[in-house]
């Protein structure tokens, strides 16, 4: 693992006596996170129950919603089926995955197509009666998508109870292909309206498209688009039009690391994914053979997988049960805190400046894709006053790779008190009672880490000379001069009494191990 310490060096004053120093440090343990908010298996929605059949951990809920749901009319819309998904989920603490359908393959158009289409609309043929689709040429077809698409962005784009939102429309189950007819495909112009509309309408909440080399005529890189693969641990790598080896080919597969990936599980190999042997056990059920999970999650770096099975009956039950509660932790995030030291840094008669240091990086497989900071708080149990708040925005730049990051609070506390800090992630885009777990030995499952009460003392005597002379030697001894990113909290607690004798030098301790 690559270890970065990264901080702003401000020279300060040290006091002549001990100051205060404490240091904790912490084990990596995942197994206290398998609710974490977006991320892992989602079963389908569930709608007005508190839980499903089996309640699996989970963290999102997904539904299709029909074309024809949704729109009564050239400008005309109806949208309470889609608030009503949004509502129940919310209610239980859990974002929804949502997808908009024209053909549901087992399904009549006469329920996924508006009314008002139909009038000169041409109807292919699938594999069989049941699978027919629309004419997805048909420019008044596209034209009424545009049109539900923009008032979908207008009315929900930024949603906290959005997951993510699957582009859908275009193919069957909105998964844009016609297969095993695809001959009538939407052309690349068509794809363009809908990928187009999409991306212009929707700039907040996170969208996916289902294949990599479907697109239109946009470079998939080029799009602030993720990617769902929907026959997951089947067809996600191996052959060269895989989901996978689709990405190399054209040269998407970093798009996760600022894009979404998720996807389904085939339900064919559900059942048999977490046996002792998946490869054996599934050959007693189906005809496809499985691909090794670990494999197809390190590769995809998937964030989420619909996996209904998980949480009907029968489910999972004994060690495949535990198997697949570790095949859905394993996907998305995993912040691993593995040191906070707390350090005074200035001292005077009636106040002490503490910086609380947080060493933290993301061990997952993808990063937290909505806006995430990174939250202090200090407490003083002995004056009962006001609680002091602090917090740093944890950029997805400061999620890859599996490097850590030192983030650092400057705090000002009162001499003669006794002060717990508190340590937490937060997102405006949880919604409810979610909270980010850390993946450490004994994780609250509230998501915050409380350090001990540390007492405040009153300061010894001071030294500006030796002191700064002290701190400058020692970081030279220590760490290496150049330039260094900064995580710092801004702060304006306090005046720095060695800025009068010394210069600032960002890039001092600045330390790199492999």
């Amino acid at each position: 693992m690559n270890v970065v310490y990264v901080s702003l060096l401000l020279l300060i004053v040290r006091r002549t006596f001990s100051a205060v120093s404490y240091n904790w440090t912490y084990t990596y343990d995942p197994s206290s996170t398998a609710w974490n908010p977006l991320k892992g298996f989602v079963p389908y929605y569930y709608w007005t129950g508190s839980q499903p059949t089996i309640n699996f951990p989970h963290s999102m809920e997904n539904q299709y919603f029909s074309m024809k749901s949704l729109m009564l009319g050239p400008n005309s819309f109806d949208f309470s089926s889609i608030d009503s998904v949004l509502n129940n989920t919310a209610k239980r603490n859990h974002h929804a995955i949502v997808r908009v359908y024209a053909d549901y393959p087992g399904r009549s158009l006469n329920s996924s197509i508006p009314d008002f289409l139909w009038n000169g609309l041409t109807i292919y043929s699938g594999s069989s009666s049941r699978d027919s689709f629309p004419d997805y040429n048909n420019q008044t077809l596209i034209d009424a998508m545009v049109t539900l698409i923009q008032a979908l962005g207008q009315r929900y784009d930024g949603d906290i109870r959005i997951g993510f939102w699957q582009i859908g429309f275009l193919g069957h189950w909105g998964e844009w292909h016609t297969y095993p007819n695809a001959t009538y495909f939407a052309s690349i112009t068509h794809q363009n309206q809908i990928i187009t509309a999409f991306t212009s309408s929707f700039t907040k909440t996170k969208l996916q498209l289902r294949y990599f080399a479907v697109t239109g005529s946009y470079n998939p890189i080029n799009l602030n688009i993720g990617f769902h693969d929907d026959s997951f641990f089947q067809d996600t790598y191996g052959q060269s039009w895989m989901f996978y080896n689709t990405s190399v080919t054209v040269g998407a597969n970093n798009q996760w690391r600022s894009q979404p990936i998720g996807g389904e599980v085939r339900p064919e190999l559900m059942p048999c994914a977490f046996a002792n042997n998946p490869t054996t056990a599934c050959q007693s059920i189906t005809g496809l053979k499985p691909l090794d999970w670990s494999t197809c999650v390190q590769l995809t770096h998937s964030t989420y997988q619909w996996l209904f099975y998980a949480f009907n009956t029968p489910g999972y039950s004994d060690l495949d049960y535990n198997r697949a509660v570790n095949g859905s932790i394993m996907q998305g995030y995993s912040f691993f805190v593995s040191q906070i030291a707390v350090n005074e840094i200035t001292c005077s008669a009636l106040s002490h400046v503490m910086r609380i240091s947080v060493t933290m990086s993301n061990v997952g497989v993808a990063p937290f894709y909505y806006p995430l900071t990174m939250n202090v708080k200090a407490a003083d149990s002995t004056n009962k006053s006001a609680a002091i708040y602090k917090s740093i925005s944890v950029p997805i730049s400061n999620q890859l790779d599996q490097i850590s990051f030192v983030y650092s609070f400057d705090v000002t506390v009162q001499t003669y008190a006794n002060i717990q800090f508190s340590i937490w992630l937060n997102s405006p885009y949880l919604v409810g009672n979610q909270t980010i777990v850390f993946a450490i030995s004994g994780a609250n499952t509230s998501g915050i880490i409380e350090l001990p009460t540390i007492p405040i003392e009153p300061c010894g005597t001071q030294s500006v000379t030796a002191g700064c002379a002290s701190y400058i030697n020692s970081a030279q001894i220590n760490g290496t001069l150049g330039t260094s990113n900064t995580i710092r909290s801004n702060t304006n607690d306090f005046h720095d009494p060695c800025s009068s004798s010394v210069s600032y030098n960002t890039g001092i301790a600045l330390k790199k191990t492999v």
